[in-house]
């Protein structure tokens, strides 16, 4: 047990049980979410005991057997997981937005225009119309005629 709490720090408020159930008590702050990530663990119910100005104080309840408190627990590290992750990106997204900002004060026109930042992710963004540019150069041997469009 003292390993599952310790995962939780500093967010860890309190254990209960009440009525067979198992209480975990958390303290997020008030810029987290965590609706959306408690909505597949069907077993929980959320109870929000305080909502102030610092933090929200909620609690995590299941049943009150070893997978109750296994999926409190599991449910409660991936609240965390989720919001500090989402933070370290818009942490680097802000450092990313300078860097940019940087890169576009010192190089030229020409250079910019060949940056395509989600090339390699398997997304590419492009700003062309889409067009294949017209040439008088002949295509491949063996095929002289023009091509007409199949729109």
């Amino acid at each position: 047990m003292f390993e599952n709490i310790k995962s939780l720090r500093p967010h860890f408020h309190s254990l209960r049980e009440i009525e067979n159930n198992v209480s975990l008590d958390i303290k997020l702050p008030l810029n987290w979410g965590y609706e959306d990530i408690i909505k597949p663990y069907r077993s929980i119910k959320i109870k929000v005991q305080d909502k102030n100005e610092k933090f929200t104080l909620m609690s995590l309840i299941s049943t009150g057997t070893q997978d109750g408190y296994d999926v409190v627990f599991a449910c409660a590290l991936e609240i965390l997981q989720i919001n500090k992750d989402e933070e370290e990106k818009q942490k680097l997204f802000q450092e990313k937005v300078k860097e940019l900002q940087t890169l576009f004060k010192k190089e030229s026109l020409d250079k910019l225009k060949d940056i395509n930042l989600l090339q390699d992710y398997g997304q590419e963004i492009t700003t062309g119309d889409g067009l294949v540019k017209q040439s008088n150069d002949k295509g491949p041997e063996g095929y002289s005629e023009s091509q007409e469009s199949d729109d």
